[in-house]
């Protein structure tokens, strides 16, 4: 019967398979490293502009937010088409994302701005008051719900990005 283990090989035999698990394990974590840190910068370059894109939303939203929107008086209504464009190409880039919720909040605001000749109309007929003030009450509230559905896509973007 032949020994499993001998004295003088077996010295040599252990202290090697010691270094080569070591090695080993060293190899496979510092791959796993490159691997994982090489993903989570792939993910950020492309979310990065979908980023971007609710952040200009975002900037566009405070200074509506500042005047009600009058139908072709308000000057960031103009921008407000770009960025909602803007946001339909990020809601096709990363369809997991809920960029729908931003562009149809934005759609709603835009449905509801004042007639330009809001003011005439207003000092001839006061009927109309009621009307308009509650355009302008859904304005708001449709700036407050895309500001919200905004920061909602940009937390998942940044917990995306954060692994």
């Amino acid at each position: 019967m032949l020994p499993l283990h001998s004295s003088a090989a077996g010295d040599f035999s252990s202290s090697w398979t010691w270094g080569a698990a070591i090695a080993l394990s060293a190899l496979v974590v510092s791959t796993w490293l490159v691997v994982n840190h090489r993903r989570r910068d792939q993910t950020v370059q492309w979310h990065q502009p979908d980023y971007d894109t609710a952040s200009d939303a975002l900037l566009v939203l405070n200074r509506l937010s500042l005047t009600t929107a009058v139908e072709g008086g308000t000057a960031e209504l103009r921008e407000l088409v770009d960025v909602v464009s803007r946001l339909r190409i990020a809601e096709q880039r990363s369809p997991e994302l809920p960029f729908g919720v931003v562009v149809a909040e934005l759609e709603g605001y835009r449905a509801k701005v004042l007639p330009q000749n809001h003011v005439d109309k207003l000092a001839a007929d006061q009927s109309l008051l009621n009307k308009h003030l509650a355009l302008a009450r859904a304005q708001g509230i449709r700036l407050e719900a895309a500001r919200i559905a905004i920061v909602d896509v940009q937390r998942k973007i940044e917990k995306l990005t954060r692994n």
